[in-house]
This record gives structure tokens, sequence and C-alpha cells, in this order.
């Protein structure tokens, strides 16, 4: 059982073993002896998204001496990069969470007092709000059954290798996860008795590399495309008409989410209602 500062220590060591024994608390010592260590700085939490929750940033800090030639240092930093990034690790109390690469923030610069140079590598961490639960069970309240509908059918569509969530993120999703939130809706007159109903939907495609979260978006978008209705309610025959699907593969997966899509129902008014309404007059004012 691991802190997350502790859990990423050790995620670190195990890609880079170079650094085992030499990740220092917020501060490099005052006298450095080894040719390579790191510092890992853990950031506040920032809140980002009702569905992303807080995000907290991760700053590891490289201090690589003269012995290290750039190149080394290069190489030794692209692994921690491809190694940590979307990496699922395990810390206190065996709770699980992901880490994000968030890039380097800034050049390469040299530390005169130690003699090292120092490269900055930022990583994220997102943490949801303690209210939200996230996962197939749906939030606090009565769930929605369009957005239910919409989770049952992705399930099917993309298998059991796949986990797909409503409303917000877990802090340890799993490696294939997919993300719909109800993000707008719209009631509007379809005539006298018939009343349109519709509902948008966000979608995040989550996975272990930017070339599969790509792939499934697209096929997400095609099968929805050329779903003409959703089934809401079998047995009522009660179904969703899919109105319009959009994919924007360059979108942040936790964040933004790459699908927009739109699901309408036609509902009929009762007859004392439709009544109501069937004839409208409009009388001018004169002055």
């Amino acid at each position: 059982m691991f802190s997350m500062r502790e859990a990423i220590k050790q995620a670190v060591m195990e890609l880079v073993p170079e650094l085992a024994g030499r990740i220092y608390d917020v501060h490099p010592p005052e006298i450095a002896v080894d040719d390579f260590f790191a510092v890992l700085l853990l950031g506040e939490d920032v809140w980002k998204s009702p569905w992303a929750g807080y995000r907290q940033v991760i700053r590891l800090k490289l201090y690589a001496g003269e012995a290290i030639v750039s190149r080394q240092l290069d190489s030794q930093a692209e692994r921690l990069i491809q190694g940590l990034h979307r990496k699922r690790v395990t810390g206190l109390e065996n709770r699980a969470f992901k880490l994000h690469y968030l890039g380097v923030p800034e050049a390469d610069q040299w530390d005169s007092g130690l003699g090292r140079m120092i490269r900055v590598i930022r990583f994220g961490v997102y943490v949801p709000e303690a209210s939200a639960s996230g996962g197939d069970s749906g939030s606090i309240g009565e769930p929605d059954e369009w957005l239910s509908a919409l989770i049952a059918w992705t399930s099917k569509q993309l298998g059991s290798s796949w986990s797909v969530y409503r409303t917000s993120w877990p802090a340890d999703r799993e490696d294939h996860a997919v993300l719909w939130r109800l993000s707008g809706c719209e009631t509007k007159m379809a005539g006298a008795s018939v009343y349109e109903i519709s509902k948008s939907f966000t979608g995040h495609v989550a996975s272990t590399s930017s070339e599969h979260e790509q792939l499934t978006a697209f096929s997400l978008v095609e099968s929805l495309g050329s779903q003409a209705q959703l089934p809401l309610d079998s047995e009522a025959r009660q179904y969703l008409t899919v109105a319009g699907i959009t994919g924007n593969l360059e979108a942040d997966a936790i964040l933004n989410g790459q699908l927009k899509l739109t699901l309408i129902q036609r509902q009929m008014r009762s007859a004392q209602e439709a009544a109501r309404i069937r004839r409208v007059h409009v009388q001018p004012i004169l002055n």
C-alpha cells in the first residue's frame, strides 16, 4: 500500500532503474553526489469540470550532470513519458489512478549551484468529486433513461473489453473506456397534438493510445450514423431516433470528448391538452 507520491516513485523507478533511491521530495540535496537524480513535486488540486473533477499536476524534475550527455537525458525522459502516460497506478488504500502526460513546460535549465541540467516533465491525475459515482450504476438520484439506453447500446457494440461510464469519470477507469454524459435538452412543438423532445450527449473515448481512441471514436460515429433508432423500451415499443452524430478525433478524451450525439423522440399530448391549443386567434391592438 503506497501513497500517491510513493506509488509514482515506484512507477518511475521501474522504468528508469538508475533513479532507484534517488528521487527526492520537494527539494534536491544541498550537495549533489549522484550524477543523475530526480525531484517529485505534487501540485494543488485544480477544478476542471463536473465529469473530470479535479486535476492534480505532478512535476518530475530530472537532474543530470555533465557525465550524462544530452542524448542520454532525451532517452530517459522519453522512456518516462511513454511509460507513464495513461499508466494505471495503485496508491493509498489500493485506490488506482491514471497518469496523463501534460508536456514539458519549459526549456532545460542549468543549476549552477548543483552543476546539473534540469528537465521538467509534467503529468496530471484526475480526481473525481467525492459525491460523483461514475461507473455503470449512474449518479445520485434517478438515472436518465435515455442515457441508460445509450450506455446499453454502446456496451453491446464494443463488447466486454470496454467499460462504459455515465456522467463522470472514475479515478481508476479501465484502460479501454467510454464515458457518455447528457449535455443539453430541448422540447418543441411538432404539431397541435405532438411535441418533440431532443437531448444532446457528449461521448468520451479513452484508450491506451491516441490511434486506438480515434479508431474507436470513428467506429461509434459510423455505427450510430447508420443506426436509425435506439431501443428505449422494447416491450413498450419505444425508440429513440438518431438525429445526428459528429466526431472530433483531435479533441481531448478526458476533458472535452470526441463525440456529439443528438437523440429525439416524439410524444403525443393528451387529447385535453391538444384541444386547448388547436386554434390560436391574434387580436390586433388598435391605438
